[in-house]
């Protein structure tokens, strides 16, 4: 392909190889097809310089759009070129094979033969000059050909193959294969005769590359990406779009030249198929052919029939499940702006109507779009039906974290509303919260204030009570802090009618009013208001000594959300679960994790569904599989992580490079932070100075955090205990060593676990550990450092318990230190921990492990993590105790109690049945011989199946050197079940791990008991 080409590789190759043909032994028919602009003329115009090049005679025809075109005008055009290009001596030959009809043709002299004379005339001079030297005819835009050139090129094809002759023609299949075209018939019989080149739009690179040649700067990708889809990758449509914006204008606009193609498309489809098209411009890029139907009135199956007109065309595309798409967003925008504002208004309208008439159509189309209907159609549409609309596009936003979505759905719906409709306050109070979540705090303190106004005036019980909650839990400055009082006051007098409001803090009157809330909920059966109560419980209960009750409303709006259906919530719901139970310190957070993912498997998928891999990238960083976390990370930001998560992003990167030691990858941790609009980007960057052992710039971090109030104290509470801690043990500071370790001890027991759950932050006796160490206490220390490293490796969190044993290291002394600073060097180096690895070679690490969800398995230099099973339970169980025997019923029943050795029962098989047995085997191997000797193949192959279905009975019933098995004999069914299990789980391993198969092979012995004997000095870490 030459570099003036881009992407028609395939399309430019045919060519080439039909040219090839042509110089070398005989030609053909070739037709290049495809919509204004693809490039038609680009890509024969290069086969016309290839040809060229290999020396054929190059001769070519432009078809015109005129009634004023003479007949046969793109042939008068090759036959001018075929004098102008040949000698004198050529063209006499040509004109006597021609028997002097080309001079005819051009107009010169006599008159013309009939029309069967004049197609033999110019196929005999085309044959003439072929037999000279290859020859190269190239009609253009035969869709504007009159019907005798097209039946000429026909006769010439038919009558040339064997001829170095290749005819080649282009024209607009969409506008002559999908109309009534009056050439159709004639055109369409080509088609068998001919080798057919239909060009299609360029992919999004090509595009790219096409843009820089065009305008000589390469554009953006997101560029790229919406020109692509503007356009379809239509070449023409590509270069008119990018140099319109080149020269300043929007790349969004259309241009005029594009316009015009787009509408002689249109033109040529029937009116009908028009008028449709039109209604469907209106539903968006995308639409559903039932919707389409119900906003238009028409039944499906006319729809069908004019999307198939359009579909023929190629002016829109199926999607599949009954959804379309049109061809590029060049034709939708032609389409709606030739509609009119009026217009356009009644169709979106009328699309709302359809869908409120139609519930079953709703799942058809997004909530958004829907708005986007309702707002455009709102002059047409009464008022309260726009609101509705819009304030379900606003919630479904915010449930996909969407605030700025949601926030503008909410601003449309609120200036809807006069300031006297009672709608209004509680709509503004969502909308003041989106904003408030998006950072435009000015904006949404002035919305709040104005519902905080109304509801102090207002009689409205619900909007005063939600409204005194809701900016309770809002971060804001202290002058809006009598503004809080007061709603809190008026809501619990309300409330509690006749009694006082208690003394105490904001906090213990928002309590008060929170807790008198959900009794009223629970005894009025209001599930709605409920969930309001309990969210803003759990949410105001962020922060360390919480979990147990964040544990129970998480319990209770699962099982609420069960009631109402809400899929979503119940989610959400038990993911906040398992984080609760994983501060509690109780390994069951395996069991409500792995219930999480099977409830997020099931459909339909939700938001949470989807952000999934953010839970499972927590837990493979907690439990150590790195590579594992970053995959499940990476996945998330596939899926487009939701508006406002940006930092949830960044900070699970950031605490699991920073539990791997990767402190060269973190950089510029503020700035990053900062970038992705971290709430406390100075905190992360205290955290990380105080690892890195950059102590002054740590103390300087924690001093600016705690010189301002912080805004999100609960859900980073944690977080600042760690760094106050961190900073005590780096400057060496005991008094604030001691004050923190008198408030960590309450919490002992527990984990530091922030952000909902995005951060954990190691077990409080870890902490409670470094603080001591630091004190010059080693004896509380050790304590402290042992229960961490017992708590971590209960939890499964690999990476902690190797922290643990770090600090127990520091607190020890003499050869118990010495060891186990090697043990902790040897497990970091193995994790990839790399700030406490040993720059020595690590010594061989072996690791039988369970993590909660899989295994980890370690043995000469290779881990693998591997699904549980009983058999590697098992198997767990012999390696803790090397040497020692172990009863299989043991193994099969671990929380059963005292060993079972009973052998007695009743036999499996009397004497007598098993005589019995034994006879009929004898008998059926004669049978079985008889059989084969006369042929009888079936009858043989039936003795068979009887004669191992029988020795498979005898087999079940007798064990080791024939001795009886009896019925309930609880330590042969043992020994079965934990051998097969066993030697199950080593054929798995034969494929993940070998060389851990081949040892457990060769080391561990089953039967009725079982045992694990290894070479002198294997050690396992499990």
């Amino acid at each position: 392909m030459r570099a003036g080409l881009i992407g028609r590789g395939h399309p430019a190759g045919v060519l080439r190889a039909e040219i090839g043909r042509a110089t070398a032994s005989h030609g053909g028919l070739v037709l290049v097809t495809g919509e204004a602009g693809i490039g038609k003329t680009t890509l024969v115009t290069d086969a016309m310089e290839v040809a060229r090049e290999q020396g054929a005679l190059v001769l070519s025809g432009s078809c015109w759009d005129s009634d004023a075109a003479p007949g046969f005008w793109p042939w008068v055009q090759v036959v001018r070129g075929l004098r102008r290009q040949t000698t004198a001596e050529e063209w006499a030959a040509v004109e006597e094979a021609a028997g002097g009809q080309l001079a005819v043709l051009l107009g010169e002299s006599g008159d013309p033969a009939d029309g069967f004379g004049m197609y033999d005339a110019v196929t005999s001079a085309l044959v003439a000059m072929s037999q000279r030297r290859p020859v190269l005819v190239v009609l253009d835009d035969l869709h504007w050909a009159d019907p005798s050139s097209v039946r000429l090129l026909e006769f010439v094809a038919q009558h040339t193959w064997f001829e170095r002759l290749l005819l080649v023609g282009t024209y607009r299949d969409v506008e002559v294969e999908a109309t009534e075209h009056p050439l159709a018939p004639l055109v369409l019989p080509l088609l068998t005769k001919a080798t057919t080149v239909t060009l299609t739009g360029l992919d999004r690179d090509e595009v790219g590359a096409l843009m820089t040649r065009t305008v000589g700067i390469a554009p953006t990708s997101d560029l790229v990406a919406e020109v692509h889809l503007r356009t379809g990758g239509n070449p023409f449509f590509v270069e008119q779009t990018v140099r319109l914006w080149y020269s300043g204008g929007s790349v969004t606009d259309v241009a005029p030249g594009v316009r015009d193609a787009v509408r002689r498309r249109l033109s040529l489809l029937p009116e009908p198929v028009s008028r449709l098209l039109s209604s469907a411009a209106v539903l968006g890029r995308e639409f559903h052919r039932q919707v389409l139907a119900a906003s238009v009135g028409e039944p499906v199956a006319h729809v069908d029939r004019h999307l198939g007109q359009a579909v023929a065309a190629r002016l829109v595309s199926t999607l599949g499940d009954g959804r379309f798409a049109f061809a590029h967003d060049l034709v939708r925008e032609t389409l709606y702006l030739g509609l009119g504002d009026a217009v356009a208004g009644e169709r979106h309208a009328a699309v709302v109507r359809a869908l409120d008439s139609s519930p079953a159509l709703a799942g058809r189309i997004f909530p958004a779009d829907l708005a986007r209907h309702a707002y455009l159609g709102r002059a047409s549409l009464e008022p309260r039906q726009v609101v509705d609309v819009l304030v379900v596009a606003a919630k479904d936003a915010r449930r996909r974290s969407a605030y700025e979505e949601s926030a503008n759905h909410y601003r449309r719906a609120v200036a809807l509303l006069s300031p006297t409709d009672p709608r209004r306050a509680r709509i503004a109070l969502d909308f003041g919260v989106q904003l408030h979540n998006l950072g435009e705090r000015d904006e949404a303190w002035r919305v709040l204030e104005e519902v905080a106004g109304a509801a102090l005036s207002g009689d409205d019980l619900d909007v005063l009570v939600r409204s005194a909650l809701t900016l309770y839990g809002l971060a804001s400055a202290e002058d809006r802090e009598k503004l809080k009082e007061d709603l809190l006051r008026a809501a619990y007098a309300r409330l509690n009618p006749g009694s006082a409001p208690p003394a105490g803090s904001l906090d213990h009157l928002a309590q008060e009013v929170i807790v008198r809330l959900i009794a009223i909920a629970r005894d009025d059966g209001d599930d709605e208001v409920l969930e309001f109560s309990l969210w803003t419980q759990h949410d105001r209960l962020w922060g360390m000594g919480h979990a147990a009750q964040r544990l129970a409303l998480t319990d209770e709006l699962a099982t609420i959300a069960r009631r109402t259906g809400d899929r979503e919530m119940e989610q959400y719901a038990v993911s906040l679960g398992w984080v609760a139970t994983f501060e509690l310190n109780d390994p069951s957070y395996h069991e409500r994790f792995r219930a999480f993912l099977a409830l997020v498997a099931e459909p339909p998928r939700t938001q949470v569904s989807d952000m999934c891999h953010i839970d499972r990238n927590i837990i493979a960083t907690l439990h150590g599989r790195f590579d594992e976390a970053a995959a499940h990370l990476a996945t998330a930001r596939e899926g487009e992580l939701p508006d406002g998560f940006s930092h949830v992003d960044h900070h699970l990167e950031w605490a699991m490079w920073l539990l791997q030691g990767r402190f060269e990858d973190l950089g510029d941790v503020r700035a990053r932070a900062t970038e992705v609009k971290h709430p406390l980007p100075t905190l992360l960057e205290g955290i990380t100075a105080a690892c890195r052992g950059e102590a002054a710039t740590a103390r300087e971090c924690l001093a600016e955090l705690e010189s301002r109030r912080d805004p999100q104290s609960g859900a980073y509470e944690p977080l600042m205990t760690r760094l106050r801690v961190q900073v005590a043990v780096a400057t060496g500071d005991v008094d604030r060593c001691a004050t923190l370790h008198d408030e960590l001890v309450p919490h002992e027991g527990t984990w530091l676990v922030s952000l909902y759950g995005c951060d954990l932050s190691g077990p409080v006796t870890l902490w409670l550990g470094h603080l001591s160490l630091t004190r010059g206490d080693t004896r509380s220390a050790t304590r402290y450092f042992e229960a961490a490293r017992k708590s971590a490796d209960l939890m499964g969190a690999r990476p902690w318990s190797v922290e643990a044993k770090a600090g127990l290291a520091a607190a020890l002394t003499g050869a118990p230190a010495a060891e186990l600073r090697a043990q902790v060097a040897r497990e970091a180096a193995s994790l990839g921990m790399r700030h406490l690895a040993s720059d020595v070679e690590p010594l061989p690490h072996n690791e039988f492990r369970c993590t909660g969800e899989t295994w980890s398995l370690s043995m000469a230099g290779r881990t693998v993590h591997v699904p549980d099973s009983k058999g590697l339970r098992d198997l767990h169980v012999l390696l803790r105790a090397p040497g020692k025997e172990i009863p299989a019923t043991r193994l099969l029943n671990p929380s059963g109690g005292e060993t079972v050795t009973a052998t007695g029962g009743d036999p499996l098989l009397d004497e007598e049945a098993r005589t019995r047995y034994r006879a009929r085997l004898s008998t059926l191997d004669e049978l079985i011989e008889e059989a084969d000797t006369a042929g009888e193949d079936q009858k043989a192959a039936a003795y068979d199946r009887e004669r191992e279905a029988l020795l498979t009975e005898l087999r079940t019933a007798t064990g080791l050197g024939g001795r009886t098995r009896r019925l309930g004999d609880e330590a042969e069914r043992a020994r079965k079940t934990v051998t097969a299990r066993i030697r199950d789980t080593l054929r798995k391993l034969d494929t993940s791990h070998p060389e851990l198969a081949t040892h457990l092979r060769a080391t561990v012995t089953t039967g009725t008991t079982c045992a694990y004997h290894p070479e002198v000095g294997i050690t396992w870490q499990s």
